[in-house]
């Protein structure tokens, strides 16, 4: 290995580790309450119900806001916006934790997913722009690994600081260890490049010096209307591409696809084939942890193969498939947990796959607004998920929990294979 390459190699390794370590903490802030919300019922004397319509509210603003965080990743740059989204999620932890007032609470956490909403965009556009790109596949598996990891971890680091102490010192803890990733951010400043937009800046200021003769008033004036222009124009190309439609589609139904398995799986199996708790946790368990590791692969897979539909499709196919077995059959402990870490793991290598094809029909200069547009589909999915399989299970039908993924997982199989047909014929007619 040449100097060159090691070095090359080296900087690759510190910018995935650093972005990922921002998304590993994104997530886990994002799972930390539900597991709290014994703990928050008795501290604060609110019901189950306004807690969890505040972690809906938390989801539908960290959605809602992640377009506008990607017209600001493509504008401004992305780095500058990820340190201030990340202190800014970080210090509404920090005055949860001390808060005592529930709305007070509310307000922090609403402001959380404010900033929660910039890491998707910015983190992608860093990665587009910084990683060699024989290894961006790799590098975006490792950031979804990360933020999956801290899916996985947020439960159990967060009970067991509540037991030893109370879920207060629990959350301080996590805010130290974010404040520490935000230093080494700082830190390392100058190996994260800006992705489109620094390209963007480049060519403007290796433009002809023509313009120089306008007056500066002009130029001013021309140069706001050419920016305003160029965001909106763009944005519009974004949402109106049928290729970008077709994934804000996936993304929406993968909530909903998914919710049956990571949100009320340990429910629906209790309900419909009287599982034992610990067994249904433990397979829900198996589902997290083998996602996290089944997106590792899924990121050497998308590196050395150019059809990422087939292989997002055929996942979503075979993941409907164990659905529907989990909802007809009552399973043995041991196989129960082998179908939901299979699951799982073909869950986890959608993900390189589903980002890989984001990039490639990403307008020029607008992986931020794409990334941020896509993602925005999540809050659709994660709001209505909640109150969909919650109402499957009042009304007496849990199977339903399952096939009903089952079928959303179809459609988002569909939604994935109608992107890439249509950014195949955009590049034809093109």
């Amino acid at each position: 290995m040449t100097d060159t390459t090691a070095g090359t190699l080296k900087r690759d390794v510190t910018v995935i580790s650093l972005v990922s370590g921002g998304h590993f903490m994104s997530h886990y802030f994002s799972t930390v309450l539900p597991p709290l919300f014994p703990f928050l019922h008795t501290d604060l004397g609110v019901s189950y119900t306004m807690l969890g319509l505040l972690l809906s509210a938390k989801n539908l603003t960290s959605g809602t806001m992640q377009l506008p965080a990607g017209i600001l990743v493509d504008k401004y740059g992305a780095k500058s916006l990820l340190i201030i989204g990340f202190a800014i999620m970080t210090a509404c932890f920090f005055m949860f934790s001390i808060s005592t007032n529930f709305w007070v609470m509310g307000l922090f956490i609403l402001l959380a997913g404010c900033g929660n909403a910039v890491f998707h965009p910015a983190d992608y556009s860093i990665l587009n722009g910084s990683i060699s790109e024989s290894r961006i596949g790799r590098s975006f598996s490792a950031h979804t690994f990360c933020g999956n990891l801290g899916d996985a971890l947020a439960p159990v680091v967060i009970l067991t600081a509540a037991t030893i102490w109370n879920w207060r010192v629990g959350i301080l803890i996590s805010c130290v260890v974010s404040v520490g990733l935000l230093l080494a951010m700082l830190t390392q400043w100058k190996r994260l490049e800006e992705g489109d937009a620094k390209a963007a800046a480049k060519k403007k200021a290796e433009e002809p010096k023509a313009a120089e003769v306008q007056t500066t008033d002009q130029a001013v004036a021309a140069a706001e209307a050419e920016a305003e222009m160029t965001t909106w124009e763009t944005v519009k190309q974004v949402m109106l591409s049928p290729p970008m439609l077709f994934l804000f589609l996936f993304f929406a139904l993968q909530q909903l696809g998914s919710g049956g398995f990571r949100n009320w799986a340990v429910a629906g199996l209790v309900e419909l084939h009287q599982t034992p708790v610990a067994v249904a946790g433990g397979a829900l368990t198996g589902f997290l942890f083998a996602s996290a590791f089944g997106v590792l692969a899924g990121g050497v897979i998308a590196d050395k193969n150019s059809r990422h539909d087939f292989v997002a499709g055929g996942a979503l196919l075979l993941t409907a498939v164990l659905a529907v077995i989990v909802g007809s059959f009552d399973m043995h402990t041991v196989v129960l947990v082998g179908v939901f870490s299979l699951a799982g793991w073909v869950q986890g290598m959608i993900r390189p796959a589903r980002d890989m094809m984001i990039r490639a029909a990403s307008p020029k200069g607008s992986i931020g607004k794409a990334f941020g547009f896509v993602f925005s589909g999540q809050a659709i999915g994660g709001t209505i998920a909640p109150v969909v399989f919650g109402a499957m299970i009042d009304m007496g039908a849990p199977a339903w929990v399952f096939y009903m993924s089952a079928v959303f997982m179809v459609v988002c199989m569909l939604a994935v294979m109608g992107s890439a047909w249509q950014a195949r014929k955009m590049a034809a007619a093109g």
